[in-house]
Order: structure tokens, then C-alpha cells, then sequence
């Protein structure tokens, strides 16, 4: 992969926690995303670790307003502020895991990545150990569906016989 992906802040979270974050310049050239995503990951709530990476974010990170919000049911505001951005930058990728948000995306005929598809992807580059990742992933309160963990660690096990 390479050029532009908008990410909402779900993935972006996650791959901090994990120490990961740093590996999506090797995937694309610039991350995008919409001050309202900032704005939730500087949240109340939001772990130091991820308070300390957005309010000094890296080069690659570029954050950008939006000129208004997709007026679509079951979103919350990041999640269609990353759309919105997608749409407004012609970037054809998107990084979110919410279900919702991923078919509001293909119906916009939007290119969707989640966090275990980054994390493969990754994996493939020999930039991490996709199950010790994954192992870190489950320390923390992400959720995915069981399936679709196995089946991506079966096809790194598939791809790198570990």
C-alpha cells in the first residue's frame, strides 16, 4: 500500500496502545484525519499513552477540518467527519472498524482497512509478530469477532509457517 488513508479514531487508539501506530508510514505516506477525531482521541477518558502521541503527533499525521458532516444514521461524529474527509480529499481509503461506519464507507465506494487488517498487513512487511500483536491487542478492551481473528491469524500462519 501507499498515498493517503483517513482514519477514524477507534484504529488510531488501538495501534497506539500496542505500540504500533508508528508502523503506518511504512504503509501509507499520510494518515488523515478530521479535528473531530483529534478531539476524541484528547477525550477525557483516553489513555496518557494515546494523550501523549496526539497532542505531539508525527509528521505523518495530518489533521484537517471538514466543511460539514454526512448526514448519516448510527454514526457518531468522528466516524462521519472521517467520511466526510474521505469524500472532500478524494482519498479512496478508510481505516475504522465500526461495522456501522464500514458500510456507510462501501456505500460511498470508499476502500475500507480495520485495525486487524492494518495489523496483517504489517505482518506481511515483516514489520511485527502478527500472534505476540495480537496477544498485546487483547490486553486492552478492543472488540472483534473471534472468526475474524482466527482467520487472519491462520493466513499468517499460512504466509509465515508460525
Amino acid at each position: 500500500m501507499n498515498g493517503v488513508i483517513v482514519a477514524d479514531a477507534s484504529p488510531l487508539h488501538y495501534l497506539i496502545l500496542i505500540d504500533c501506530a508508528d508502523g503506518l508510514p511504512e504503509l501509507f505516506e499520510h494518515v488523515l484525519i478530521p479535528s473531530v477525531v483529534r478531539d476524541e482521541l484528547l477525550g477525557h477518558s483516553t489513555p496518557q499513552k494515546v494523550l501523549d502521541w496526539i497532542t505531539s503527533p508525527p509528521p505523518w499525521l495530518k489533521i484537517q477540518s471538514v466543511t460539514g458532516f454526512l448526514p448519516v444514521a448510527h454514526l457518531h461524529r468522528g466516524e462521519a467527519a472521517a467520511l466526510q474527509l474521505a469524500l472532500e480529499t478524494k482519498t479512496p481509503r478508510v481505516l475504522i472498524d465500526d461495522l456501522d461506519g464500514r458500510a456507510a464507507a462501501r456505500r460511498l465506494g470508499l476502500a475500507v482497512i480495520g485495525t486487524i487488517g492494518i495489523l496483517e498487513r504489517m505482518s506481511e512487511t515483516g514489520l511485527l509478530d502478527l500472534p505476540l500483536t495480537v496477544s498485546k491487542l487483547r490486553l486492552t478492551n478492543f472488540f472483534v469477532s473471534p472468526d475474524l481473528l482466527s482467520a487472519a491469524l491462520e493466513r499468517d500462519w499460512e504466509r509465515h509457517g508460525t
